[in-house]
């Protein structure tokens, strides 16, 4: 039987630095050992075993998010190879949160009879520059209400986690509601029992998405319920005014 026929590599020293192998993976770069004369059945094993990790950290991120604060109290224990980290998900949830605003902007002129809105670089540029606000908003918040007893990359953390959670969110609310714009196809056919947009999709999901930060606040800080209530509602206010303020000031 051919060594290569083995998962061991055959290999002495690292093919990407030169250190010497002393195991799988190398001490000086942390690249893994690689075999270059390894048969097709090893390579194609080994590029789907990458795949299926890349795809169960997002699985486990999804599952994580889930449940408030969760994603941050394992980040705080050590435990951040299984997830996608938190400036990663903060800038994946900013670009979906920006891709899903513009893509349905021609549906919502539709339904109002609004005219096209052509804006789409400032509005995708101006959504990023508001959340990077509203994290570190937060971060601050939450370190000050903390009264600085924790690091203040511990509340940073928190804050990507929260702000991708919250605006991935939003991106599913406004896709609900578009798909409700397209059944109905303009305003004037929208049943009159109905209450308006506002009403209907976006305070409860405002509600919601106080309620998610709230049990974070609880799961991440260890406090009671009411005073992560207070520290919710805080925070809530801190990160919207700063979004706002970015918006209203880079959109006009």
């Amino acid at each position: 039987m051919s060594d290569h026929s083995r998962d061991e590599p055959a290999t002495t020293g690292c093919l990407n630095c030169g250190a010497p192998l002393e195991g799988r993976y190398c001490a000086q770069c942390g690249q893994e050992a690689v075999d270059l004369a390894a048969p097709s059945w090893v390579v194609i094993r080994e590029a789907l075993g990458e795949a299926l990790d890349v795809d169960g950290r997002l699985l486990r991120t999804a599952r994580a998010m889930l449940r408030p604060g969760a994603l941050t109290a394992e980040y705080r224990r050590g435990r951040r190879s299984p997830y996608v980290g938190p400036l990663k998900l903060f800038l994946v949830a900013g670009a979906v949160l920006s891709t899903v605003w513009v893509a349905t902007r021609g549906v919502d002129a539709r339904f109002y009879h609004l005219e096209a809105y052509q804006g789409a670089a400032a509005y995708i540029e101006a959504v990023t520059r508001g959340l990077l606000a509203g994290s570190v908003a937060v971060a601050a918040g939450s370190w000050i209400l903390s009264a600085a007893r924790r690091r203040f990359v511990d509340e940073a953390v928190f804050a990507l986690h929260a702000l991708g959670v919250l605006a991935l969110f939003a991106s599913v609310v406004i896709l609900f509601a578009t798909g409700l714009k397209l059944a109905w196809g303009t305003v004037e056919r929208v049943p009159g029992w109905l209450p308006s947009f506002p009403i209907l999709l976006f305070v409860p999901a405002a509600v919601a998405g106080i309620g998610w930060l709230v049990a974070a606040v609880r799961r991440v800080q260890g406090v009671s319920w009411w005073w992560a209530a207070v520290q919710g509602l805080i925070l809530t206010a801190l990160a919207a005014a700063s979004v706002s303020v970015v918006l209203f000031s880079s959109l006009g």
